[in-house]
Protein backbone atom coordinates (compact mmCIF):
# COMPACT_ATOMS: atom_id res chain seq x y z
CA UNK A 1 0.00 0.00 0.00
CA UNK A 2 1.82 3.13 -1.11
CA UNK A 3 1.54 6.30 1.40
CA UNK A 4 -0.94 8.46 0.26
CA UNK A 5 0.92 11.91 -1.95
CA UNK A 6 1.28 15.21 0.57
CA UNK A 7 -1.30 17.38 0.47
CA UNK A 8 -1.24 20.89 -1.45
CA UNK A 9 -1.60 22.18 2.56
CA UNK A 10 1.87 20.02 3.75
CA UNK A 11 3.84 20.97 0.72
CA UNK A 12 2.67 24.86 0.99
CA UNK A 13 3.69 24.54 5.12
CA UNK A 14 6.90 22.19 4.20
CA UNK A 15 7.42 24.95 1.82
CA UNK A 16 7.09 28.23 4.02
CA UNK A 17 8.71 26.98 7.51
CA UNK A 18 12.18 27.75 6.05
CA UNK A 19 11.70 30.95 4.51
CA UNK A 20 9.06 32.31 7.88
CA UNK A 21 11.87 33.92 9.74
CA UNK A 22 13.31 35.90 6.74
CA UNK A 23 9.68 36.97 5.70
CA UNK A 24 9.14 38.12 9.40
CA UNK A 25 12.78 40.16 9.86
CA UNK A 26 11.95 41.93 5.84
CA UNK A 27 8.51 42.37 6.78
CA UNK A 28 9.08 44.42 10.11
CA UNK A 29 11.92 46.22 8.30
CA UNK A 30 9.73 47.48 4.98
CA UNK A 31 6.71 48.13 6.66
CA UNK A 32 6.05 51.67 7.81
CA UNK A 33 3.78 50.72 11.37
CA UNK A 34 4.79 48.22 13.18
CA UNK A 35 2.12 46.89 14.50
CA UNK A 36 0.89 45.99 10.96
CA UNK A 37 3.24 43.30 10.23
CA UNK A 38 1.56 40.59 12.02
CA UNK A 39 -1.68 41.26 9.58
CA UNK A 40 0.70 41.77 6.86
CA UNK A 41 2.60 38.00 7.27
CA UNK A 42 -1.23 36.57 8.05
CA UNK A 43 -2.67 38.24 4.65
CA UNK A 44 0.38 37.14 2.35
CA UNK A 45 0.53 33.28 3.45
CA UNK A 46 -3.13 33.62 2.74
CA UNK A 47 -2.87 34.90 -0.41
CA UNK A 48 -0.12 33.03 -1.56
CA UNK A 49 -1.59 29.74 -0.11
CA UNK A 50 -5.10 30.62 -2.12
CA UNK A 51 -2.89 31.15 -5.12
CA UNK A 52 -1.02 27.91 -4.21
CA UNK A 53 -2.26 26.41 -7.40
CA UNK A 54 -0.40 28.94 -9.68
CA UNK A 55 2.94 28.62 -8.23
CA UNK A 56 5.37 26.80 -10.14
CA UNK A 57 7.42 23.77 -8.11
CA UNK A 58 10.57 24.81 -10.98
CA UNK A 59 10.47 28.55 -9.66
CA UNK A 60 11.79 30.12 -6.72
CA UNK A 61 9.16 29.58 -3.86
CA UNK A 62 11.50 32.15 -1.65
CA UNK A 63 10.83 34.83 -4.49
CA UNK A 64 7.35 34.15 -4.90
CA UNK A 65 6.66 34.64 -1.35
CA UNK A 66 8.84 37.63 -0.81
CA UNK A 67 7.18 39.22 -3.77
CA UNK A 68 3.37 38.33 -2.08
CA UNK A 69 5.09 40.11 1.12
CA UNK A 70 6.26 42.94 -0.82
CA UNK A 71 2.93 43.88 -1.97
CA UNK A 72 1.05 43.63 0.98
CA UNK A 73 3.73 45.98 2.25
CA UNK A 74 3.47 48.32 -0.19
CA UNK A 75 -0.23 48.73 -0.03
CA UNK A 76 -0.42 48.94 3.95
CA UNK A 77 2.25 51.83 3.46
CA UNK A 78 0.29 53.18 0.60
CA UNK A 79 -2.82 53.42 3.27
CA UNK A 80 -0.72 55.18 5.52
CA UNK A 81 0.72 57.40 3.78
CA UNK A 82 -3.47 58.51 2.48
CA UNK A 83 -3.75 59.05 6.19
CA UNK A 84 -0.71 60.74 7.12
CA UNK A 85 -1.23 63.29 4.36
CA UNK A 86 -3.87 64.46 6.39
CA UNK A 87 -1.64 64.77 9.58
CA UNK A 88 1.11 67.60 9.63
CA UNK A 89 4.59 66.56 8.13
CA UNK A 90 7.66 66.93 9.73
CA UNK A 91 11.28 66.87 7.67
CA UNK A 92 13.83 63.92 9.40
CA UNK A 93 15.94 66.61 11.31
CA UNK A 94 13.03 67.69 12.98
CA UNK A 95 11.64 65.05 14.38
CA UNK A 96 15.35 64.10 15.33
CA UNK A 97 15.26 67.19 17.36
CA UNK A 98 12.02 67.00 18.58
CA UNK A 99 12.59 63.47 20.13
CA UNK A 100 16.17 64.62 21.34
CA UNK A 101 14.43 66.53 23.43
CA UNK A 102 11.98 63.99 24.95
CA UNK A 103 14.90 61.39 25.85
CA UNK A 104 15.45 61.53 29.05
CA UNK A 105 18.96 62.21 30.04
CA UNK A 106 21.06 59.07 30.10
CA UNK A 107 24.25 58.15 32.41
CA UNK A 108 27.53 56.91 30.41
CA UNK A 109 27.46 54.21 32.43
CA UNK A 110 24.10 53.43 31.33
CA UNK A 111 25.18 53.97 27.54
CA UNK A 112 27.79 51.52 28.16
CA UNK A 113 26.15 48.11 28.33
CA UNK A 114 26.20 46.47 24.79
CA UNK A 115 22.43 45.86 24.70
CA UNK A 116 21.55 49.56 25.27
CA UNK A 117 23.93 50.49 22.49
CA UNK A 118 22.87 47.67 20.15
CA UNK A 119 18.80 48.86 20.71
CA UNK A 120 20.04 52.85 19.58
CA UNK A 121 21.95 51.94 16.77
CA UNK A 122 18.76 49.52 15.82
CA UNK A 123 16.81 52.18 16.02
CA UNK A 124 18.83 54.50 14.27
CA UNK A 125 19.25 52.04 11.46
CA UNK A 126 15.21 51.39 11.85
CA UNK A 127 15.16 55.36 11.35
CA UNK A 128 17.42 55.59 8.80
CA UNK A 129 15.72 52.60 6.40
CA UNK A 130 12.25 55.06 7.12
CA UNK A 131 13.72 57.79 4.98
CA UNK A 132 14.27 55.43 1.65
CA UNK A 133 11.54 55.10 -1.11
CA UNK A 134 9.56 52.21 -0.87
CA UNK A 135 11.47 50.45 -3.97
CA UNK A 136 14.75 51.23 -2.20
CA UNK A 137 13.89 49.61 1.39
CA UNK A 138 12.76 46.59 -0.62
CA UNK A 139 15.49 46.15 -2.84
CA UNK A 140 18.13 46.53 -0.22
CA UNK A 141 16.14 44.68 2.45
CA UNK A 142 15.49 41.51 -0.22
CA UNK A 143 19.62 41.37 -0.88
CA UNK A 144 20.35 41.51 3.17
CA UNK A 145 17.99 39.62 4.98
CA UNK A 146 16.41 37.77 1.68
CA UNK A 147 20.08 37.23 0.28
CA UNK A 148 18.17 37.38 -2.98
CA UNK A 149 20.33 37.63 -5.96
CA UNK A 150 19.64 40.90 -8.22
CA UNK A 151 17.47 38.74 -11.08
CA UNK A 152 15.72 36.96 -8.25
CA UNK A 153 14.63 40.92 -6.34
CA UNK A 154 13.84 41.89 -10.03
CA UNK A 155 11.57 39.09 -10.37
CA UNK A 156 10.04 39.48 -7.00
CA UNK A 157 9.31 43.12 -7.62
CA UNK A 158 8.23 42.70 -11.24
CA UNK A 159 11.22 45.10 -11.94
CA UNK A 160 13.70 45.68 -14.87
CA UNK A 161 17.49 44.44 -13.43
CA UNK A 162 18.99 47.62 -13.91
CA UNK A 163 16.23 49.07 -11.78
CA UNK A 164 17.11 46.68 -8.75
CA UNK A 165 20.91 47.77 -9.37
CA UNK A 166 20.05 51.38 -9.33
CA UNK A 167 17.76 51.20 -6.41
CA UNK A 168 20.32 49.66 -3.84
CA UNK A 169 23.04 51.71 -5.20
CA UNK A 170 20.89 54.48 -3.96
CA UNK A 171 19.76 52.79 -1.20
CA UNK A 172 23.46 52.29 0.01
CA UNK A 173 24.46 55.54 -0.77
CA UNK A 174 21.57 57.10 1.64
CA UNK A 175 22.11 54.75 4.30
CA UNK A 176 26.07 55.72 4.22
CA UNK A 177 25.41 59.33 5.00
CA UNK A 178 22.51 58.40 7.46
CA UNK A 179 25.18 56.39 9.37
CA UNK A 180 28.29 58.83 9.01
CA UNK A 181 25.56 61.52 10.02
CA UNK A 182 24.54 59.65 12.90
CA UNK A 183 28.30 59.14 13.69
CA UNK A 184 29.46 62.59 13.56
CA UNK A 185 26.45 63.75 15.96
CA UNK A 186 27.39 61.36 18.47
CA UNK A 187 30.84 62.59 18.32
CA UNK A 188 30.45 65.80 18.45
CA UNK A 189 27.91 65.10 21.78
CA UNK A 190 29.21 66.14 24.84
CA UNK A 191 29.10 63.32 27.86
CA UNK A 192 26.83 65.79 29.54
CA UNK A 193 24.24 65.62 26.55
CA UNK A 194 23.68 61.59 25.78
Amino acid sequence: MNPAPPSDADRFLALLKPVERDLELYCRRLIWQPQDAADAIQNTVLRAFAAFDRYRPNASFRAWMFQILTREVFALNRKHARIARHEFQLEPEELEALEDRDQPSASPQKLATPAVLADALDERLVEALKTLTDNERAVLLLRAIGEMRYREIAQSLDVPLGSVMGHLARARQKMRTLIIHFDRHHQTAKPHDL
